[in-house]
């Protein structure tokens, strides 16, 4: 990273107005480099063909403006569509588009890889390197927002996407470079984004969602357990689970109740691990009659563990126990299996990390 150039594509809207005026440019030039970056998502200098030649050459001798290199694209039967980025480092993240019923919604990722070292996640074997920066956030979105329109998506008409940071890495250890990304995703000068359109999807680290909740940004909330108790919790997520679960769900459920948005539980439900119906007797003890409701998903099976997903009668069963105890729960299947869109599978496949 020492090599490389500022990222432009890292600045919030308003500091634009700094870079036309260091460069002896008039203020609406800021504003049409803004433009050019966040609003157009320009990956080319001469894109910007609104802009003096001469300046266009001193921003590309001063800054960076992408950071990401496509390295490989794949689309499953189901149309999921799953993408590993090369950055500058040479490190690689991976990026997803899902199909829902009817918006698409962008999974992107915040770190490269993840030091959270979750048992059924395969971007957790290779560990932490590092936290993306905002630009590199925000140009994962933008571009899959240009091979949506590249490619539209069948009887998914003219609504807008969703974003859920549920990629590689834990977002909330990543709060500096996520906090700027939300500010230029949410700000009408730069991707104009609604708050209700953005989820963050975390294992509920204390420091980091008491970071969130003192910010208070508004977007989507997810909470991924792993285990109903201490215990069971620090067998599969052994870096989350030294925050005792019935903090990280107090601490949920405060920022919910502040942003006015039900927090999402998931569950990823592994055979003879988290199908068990006194977890699930738990689990409904600690939710029930709290704005929670549960996302059950059945595990995305890694190739090189033991863990698989139970069979579906376990699943329905578990669900059942939880919609009795008067829990809202759906069972959420993960798409694009034939393409290894589980968090980090691809680029574990392609580069060993």
């Amino acid at each position: 990273m020492s090599e490389s150039k500022p990222l432009l594509r890292s600045l919030v809207p308003a500091a634009f107005a700094g870079v036309s005026a260091a460069a002896g440019q008039p203020r609406y030039r800021g504003d049409q480099l803004r433009h050019w970056v966040h609003g157009r998502g320009a990956l080319a200098w001469d894109a910007m063909t609104n802009l003096p030649r001469a300046w266009r050459d001193d921003l590309a001798a001063a800054w960076d403006l992408a950071a990401l290199e496509p390295e490989a694209r794949q689309v499953s039967a189901d149309g999921t569509r799953k993408f590993l980025f090369r950055l500058r480092d040479g490190h690689h993240v991976e990026s997803v588009i899902i199909p829902m019923a009817h918006h698409a919604t962008f999974c992107v990722s915040s770190q490269v890889g993840c030091a959270m070292a979750c048992r059924f996640c395969a971007t957790a074997r290779g560990g932490l390197v590092r936290d993306l920066e905002p630009g590199e956030i925000i140009e994962q979105i933008q571009r899959l927002e240009a091979d949506l329109v590249a490619v539209p998506m069948p009887g998914h008409g003219e609504r807008s996407f969703n974003v859920v940071f549920m990629g590689m890495g834990e977002p909330l250890d990543a709060w500096d470079p996520l906090a700027a990304a939300l500010a230029i995703m949410t700000d009408p000068d730069g991707l104009g984004m609604s708050k209700r359109r953005i989820q963050i999807s975390t294992s509920g680290p204390r420091e980091g969602l008491a970071r969130l909740l003192a910010a208070a940004p508004g977007v989507g909330l997810t909470l991924s357990l792993g285990g109903a108790d201490d215990e069971s919790r620090r067998r599969l997520m052994p870096v989350p689970g030294r925050t005792p679960v019935a903090e990280a769900v107090d601490l949920a459920e405060r920022y919910g109740r502040a942003a006015g948005r039900r927090v999402t539980v998931a569950w990823v439900l592994i055979e003879g691990r988290t199908d068990g119906l006194q977890q699930a007797r738990t689990l409904a003890r600690l939710l029930a009659g709290r704005p929670f409701k549960v996302n059950l998903i059945p595990m995305n099976p890694l190739h090189d563990d033991d863990l698989d997903r139970p069979a579906r009668e376990r699943t329905l069963a578990f669900q059942q126990v939880l919609t009795d105890a008067g829990v809202a729960a759906f069972i959420r299947e993960s798409g694009g299996r034939d393409i290894d869109a589980a968090c980090g599978q691809l680029r574990r496949r392609r580069t060993g990390a």
